[in-house]
């Protein structure tokens, strides 16, 4: 009964109670007083005295509480509830906030990740800390190779685009400085220019930065020197075998998050079904009134599918450069070109060319994995914002049933309801999220780019020849086609992929989805590519570059960063936020008053 009354006043904070004349100190001081006294007697009156004078408190609070909640603004409650309920969230043990590294956490390709077991030896690759950089939030039954792949791209993307970066310059001031490279060049290239011949040099040197990029990706967290960020995972973090340091360690899991600078939610459609991962969103949205830039949303088939654009793209420019000067860029074909069609049909004809090239020799095939995985994505996204907006507690997952009481009191004691809180899930985080996937688009461009990446090198060979023969324009032709197949097509592409899965489109033909993905990837790289053309006006390569950039800026968000959120209009003297927190405040009166009598009779039995 002192338990309960203790958890009122966390409540109800220092509230005078009505017609009482006693703040909530003085009811658990009275109670305090009560329940001392009756250890000395175990008369029926006592008991009875004890089991009215309960009653009566609860229900002159209940009553209290029904009459604050015509007051009270919701910005004032959760302020109330955010100074009772301070103490929930405070470590408790300090050298139980503990934290490992992502250099431990990804160690032998992420075997941490694979399954829950935990044992003494996992709690030692953990060291105490005073501040955690990311707090994981995931479920357990999320295949750990999803996990580990998206933990690797999020660590050593940054440090892999350097290290390739570097490698490529090194190579290419070698070669600059003389010094022979054991990569052979492939046969130059030839491409027509009205009357004219054009010779581009088309090699591999593109072939080392790609594979150091890879080998960064996976094995960068353990270059020796580099920084460290510590992160929170529970097997590591929380003793999973000594019963007295694992409850500890639960108990303040919320001084964790407290401790920590971001949550990282590893999101799959399983976790919002799991009553822990609901804790934990739970804890951080209560610490943290704006979650914005807070919290990183991390769908984690997003980065797999980076890394497969990735060695797919790696893969077709290692066959264009072994097989593009052997038959479109080819001295026999160029003059064949010269001989059979005129100047006017040069352009025309290398583009229908090229195009069904790229389509079926290089997307035709691809175009149904990629199909398959925008629905994916897609039926993901819906199914992440109706968990949001119908999100319940009570429909959550656990394993034991006691963890049901333990994060329910939580959620009482720092939102002042379940329903509450679900309320906030419901509009506020929703509300975030939906924000954050419409500012990036269907898939944010900077891992697009990443997957394009083979393009930057490969294209870059030929820019850097060129200016060593002082070919400006064909130079700056080449750069222009650089920027374009490595910014723009392939996000246009995706993109627009992307949103037709969104739709019904395809659902119901096996073929329709696959063929028109591959269509728009042809196209689009078929255009930029016959810009290489000399026939055609500079001016023109300008406009098809500069015109695929402004696409590809409005399809992922730019004119919402340009133009700003538009702020949305707030309800007249808090008319409904207002009635929503008298609504709840008066239903957590008539629960209290509810819980009165029951805890009347069984106080008996608790003393």
């Amino acid at each position: 009964s002192f338990q309960h009354l203790q958890n009122f006043r966390s409540l109800a904070g220092n509230m005078e109670v009505d017609g009482a004349g006693l703040s909530s100190a003085e009811v658990v001081m009275s109670v305090r007083d009560t329940r001392q006294s009756s250890h000395t007697s175990n008369s029926a009156t006592d008991s009875a005295s004890l089991r009215g004078g309960l009653a009566q408190l609860f229900m002159a609070s209940a009553a209290s509480l029904s009459a604050f909640s015509s007051t009270e603004s919701p910005a004032e409650r959760r302020r109330r509830l955010r100074s009772a309920a301070a103490l929930d969230l405070q470590v408790t043990h300090p050298e139980l906030l503990r934290a490992t590294t992502e250099r431990l956490l990804l160690r032998r390709l992420g075997d941490l990740l694979r399954h829950n077991t935990g044992a003494a030896a996992t709690f030692e690759m953990s060291a105490p800390v005073e501040v955690i950089d990311e707090f994981l939030s995931h479920a357990w039954s999320t295949p750990g190779w999803l996990k580990t792949v998206a933990l690797m791209y999020d660590a050593n993307v940054g440090r892999a685009l350097i290290a390739a970066a570097a490698v490529a310059l090194l190579m290419y001031g070698l070669e600059l400085a003389g010094v022979g490279l054991p990569i052979p060049c492939v046969a130059p290239s030839y491409v027509v220019g009205g009357t004219s011949i054009n010779q581009l040099r088309i090699d591999v040197h593109f072939v080392p930065p790609c594979f150091i990029f890879m080998l960064a990706i996976v094995f960068g967290q353990e270059v020796p020197g580099l920084p460290q960020t510590t992160c929170f995972l529970d097997k590591c973090c929380i003793h999973q075998t000594d019963p007295d340091l694992k409850m500890q360690g639960i108990q303040q899991l919320g001084g964790f998050l407290r401790s920590s600078r971001r949550l990282v939610i590893l999101w799959q459609p399983e976790y919002l079904t799991r009553l822990w991962c609901a804790y934990e969103l739970a804890a951080f949205h209560y610490i943290h009134d704006d979650l914005d830039g807070l919290i990183d949303l991390v769908p984690l088939k997003l980065p797999l599918l980076t890394m497969c654009l990735f060695c797919f793209h790696f893969v077709a420019s290692l066959a264009c450069a072994i097989l593009v000067p052997l038959t479109v860029f080819s001295e026999w074909h160029a003059r064949w070109m010269l001989e059979n069609i005129s100047v006017l049909g040069h352009v025309p004809y290398l583009f229908c060319v090229v195009v069904a090239i790229f389509f079926f020799g290089l997307y035709l095939i691809p175009g149904f994995f990629l199909w398959k995985f925008c629905m994916w994505h897609m039926d993901d996204r819906k199914t992440l914002m109706q968990q949001l907006r119908s999100f319940r507690v009570d429909a959550l997952e656990c394993y034991d049933t006691a963890d049901r009481d333990f994060v329910a009191v939580k959620i009482n004691t720092w939102f002042g309801s379940v329903t509450e809180f679900e309320r906030l899930v419901r509009n506020d985080v929703a509300r975030l999220v939906e924000r954050k996937l419409a500012d990036r688009g269907p898939m944010p461009w900077t891992m697009l780019f990443v997957g394009s990446l083979s393009h930057v090198f490969f294209s870059l060979s030929i820019s850097i020849d060129l200016a060593l023969r002082s070919e400006w324009q064909l130079f700056v032709r080449t750069s222009l086609v650089c920027v374009s197949l490595s910014c723009f097509t392939d996000a246009i592409a995706m993109n627009v992929g992307l949103r037709l899965a969104d739709t019904s489109f395809g659902r119901g033909s096996r073929f329709a989805g696959p063929l028109v993905v591959a269509v728009v990837f042809s196209l689009l790289n078929g255009l930029v590519l016959i810009t290489l053309c000399t026939t055609l006006p500079l001016w023109i390569d300008v406009f098809v570059s500069a015109l695929l950039g402004v696409l590809t800026w409005l399809l992922y968000g730019g004119w919402r960063r340009f133009v700003g959120d538009r702020p949305r209009p707030k309800p007249q003297n808090g008319a409904l936020e207002g009635g929503a927190c008298k609504s709840a405040v008066a239903e957590e009166a008539s629960d209290v008053a509810e819980a009165a009598s029951e805890l009347g009779n069984a106080s008996v039995h608790s003393v």
